[in-house]
């Protein structure tokens, strides 16, 4: 779950020096939503076990995102940067999901957790366009900081693969519940909807 909302958020944020209208993003967000959604469905039929060589995975993603932040950087090239993670975040979603069990509802949510947060990350990255500093510097912060994380799964997964999690069972309570995610979806449709309206009636995006 980790690694889905940093893929997105770091998806957003290319595509942030890209203006979009709210109605192009919704359709965009929606049409990425949906594409999880088949990816999460379809994983689950290969028959393959990678368990054992995630931190591997982990390794490889962050030696590539390594790679692309020094390319981003020196050349500035947001479309390249946005290509190579899109499909590093398409190659890495289907190969982590081909080893899960998840039910029908988690990966609904799933998407919907893909939807709002391209929706609102985009939303904010209009923001650091007011910045001091360049907004291709930003975003290469965040990579770097993603690409360090993704080392650090890689360096450590083995060793907390096999952690005896009950000792963790009293921070349970700390989770967000079910009822809460459907009050947040709810929250968020709302925004959507009236965003909608509001460029249906020629406002400002």
């Amino acid at each position: 779950m980790v690694m889905l909302v940093l893929f997105i958020g770091n998806i957003a944020l290319l595509m942030g020096n890209v203006k979009i209208n709210n109605l192009k993003l919704i359709a965009i967000s929606i049409l990425f939503s949906i594409g999880v959604f088949i990816i999460l469905n379809v994983s689950v039929y290969l028959n393959i076990s990678l368990l054992d060589y995630f931190s591997y995975i982990f390794l490889i993603i962050s030696l590539i995102l390594f790679f692309v932040i020094f390319y981003f950087i020196r050349n500035n090239n947001f479309k390249l940067a946005l290509y190579s993670v899109l499909a590093l975040f398409i190659i890495s979603l289907t190969l982590f999901c081909s080893q899960t069990s998840l039910n029908y509802l988690e990966k609904i949510l799933y998407s919907l957790c893909v939807f709002i947060i391209l929706f609102v990350v985009y939303q904010l990255s209009k923001l650091l366009h007011h910045a001091k500093r360049q907004y291709a510097v930003i975003i290469g912060e965040y990579m770097c900081l993603f690409s360090i994380l993704t080392l650090i799964f890689a360096l450590t997964y083995n060793s907390t693969l096999n952690l005896d999690y009950s000792m963790f069972s009293p921070f349970l309570i700390l989770t967000p519940t079910y009822q809460l995610i459907y009050v947040i979806i709810a929250i968020i449709a709302v925004l959507v909807i009236g965003v909608f309206i509001n460029d249906s009636k020629g406002g400002n995006s």
